[in-house]
């Protein structure tokens, strides 16, 4: 069959690399490079050329299996990584870290502070709480607040931590955490180890992300066409016209590899429950930048970690820094950050690159969404992958990418391992305050 996909993100590269051998694949992708979020920057700092990711920068074997099955079968190499978290709020004494007493206690009067005790052992009691109550129905009922209600804990613990850690991994602003349904949460905390002593062991590909893209570019040819943005997909009972720069392709099948709504935009003739599942999930934008200036670091070095929180306006897009010389083990005399959203302006003196992605936003539509992509998977001779069918993440993309190329006959040299993501609205609230995917998916000390 001749099967256009749309998109070469890691959902519609792995998909064509699992059906190149099968069938008659075509690559459309906008911009002019492939990759998506795996986005790497070679910089030059003070005359050292370094590459940097700006998005897709970390994974572990605990979450991403099909990930590293896939870097194995295309020999891409990878190193350790470090996970690590920080909290501040602009108050004397207020940032910690989680490197253990010394992050912890970076302002060594918190050592003496109550308070700050306290947080620990509430953080100890949701983590103990949680694994007991993964499985618990009730959960189903509930948001995160009223699960934290119930569980008494402080308001110093919600601010402290639990709402900025989510607020981080979903890159969304704090406002409207609390209502992300409980039970989806809790099992995401879980499955990704937080709330468990033993964490999982991170790594980074060797010399950037592109590493891996450049692989699949290789093995794909010329099936792939950049700077080729498609406008619109028209279907009919013998096929599909995809319409590029004015003219007119036809195929047997169409992969639509992109974000939803984006999909949506592109079907000249969209069913009405296309329209429904697709238009469901929506996406916000963060602004990732490339830099080296440390002032939006923690102000005490103990404290600094790989993640690192500003809080500020909690309806305001989080303001998050990546700490990448940690993160892939970049010179350490070249001081290099990644900050979505920052709050104050940074000195273009300072400025190595900039960025803007969008990322879908899991609120009560979008898991209801996720729960009827089956409807339409297929129909029509139309096939819908992306990311924002599960968590977010590289996993997550790429295996909505695996599962409908194994569906059109595609072939991978692994066990394929699925792991449907179904999220269940919080039944007790009808609010759809939004949580969308992590930008640089480092889950932070996950």
């Amino acid at each position: 069959m001749k099967i256009a996909i749309i998109g070469t993100g890691i959902t519609g590269l792995s998909a064509a690399w699992a059906l190149k051998d099968q069938h008659d694949v075509t690559l459309f992708e906008k911009e002019g490079r492939l990759g998506g979020h795996s986005n790497t920057v070679t910089v030059d700092y003070d005359g050292k050329k370094l590459d940097v990711d700006t998005g897709f920068i970390v994974y572990n074997a605990l979450n991403y299996p099909n990930l590293i099955a896939l870097f194995e079968a295309l020999k891409v190499p990878t190193q350790q990584s470090d996970m690590s978290f920080s909290v501040r709020d602009g108050r004397p004494g207020s940032e910690w870290g989680s490197d253990g007493a010394p992050g912890y206690f970076a302002w060594k009067r918190n050592a003496f502070d109550l308070n700050h005790w306290a947080l620990l052992a509430d953080m100890l009691r949701f983590n103990s709480q949680a694994q007991k109550d993964v499985q618990d129905p009730i959960l189903h009922t509930l948001s995160l607040g009223d699960y934290s209600a119930r569980l008494g804990l402080s308001q110093r613990f919600l601010e402290r931590y639990l709402v900025p850690m989510g607020a981080a991994i979903w890159s969304t602003p704090e406002k409207g955490m609390l209502d992300y349904p409980a039970a989806s949460f809790v099992r995401f905390f879980n499955n990704h180890r937080l709330v468990h002593f033993e964490r999982p062991n991170w790594r980074t590909v060797t010399g950037g992300s592109r590493r891996y893209v450049e692989k699949f570019s290789e093995s794909l040819g010329d099936r792939v066409h950049l700077n080729a943005a498609v406008t619109q997909v028209r279907r009919d009972a013998n096929g599909v016209d995809v319409v590029v720069g004015g003219t007119t392709h036809r195929f047997d099948e169409v992969v639509l590899a992109c974000h939803s709504d984006e999909a949506l935009a592109l079907l000249a003739d969209a069913s009405a429950q296309e329209r429904d599942i697709l238009g469901a999930v929506r996406y916000a934008p963060n602004e990732a930048i490339l830099h080296r200036d440390a002032s939006y670091m923690p102000t005490r070095k103990a404290a600094w970690a790989s993640w690192n929180v500003s809080r500020g306006d909690p309806d305001a897009p989080i303001e998050l820094t990546y700490w990448m010389n940690r993160l892939q083990g970049q010179d350490a005399n070249c001081p290099l950050f990644v900050t979505l959203n920052p709050a104050k302006p940074i000195d273009p003196a300072n400025v190595f690159a900039r960025f803007n992605y969008a990322h879908p936003q899991f609120d009560a539509p979008a898991a209801k969404a996720q729960r009827q992509i089956l409807s339409i998977q297929g129909v029509n001779k139309t096939w819908f992958a992306g990311a924002w069918q599960g968590y977010g993440f590289h996993e997550d993309g790429l295996r909505a990418g695996l599962r409908v190329a194994l569906k059109l006959g595609g072939q991978i040299p692994w066990t394929f391992v699925d792991d449907d993501i179904v999220r269940d609205a919080p039944q007790s609230s009808t609010k759809t305050d939004t949580q969308g995917a992590s930008v640089l998916e480092a889950e932070p000390a996950l």
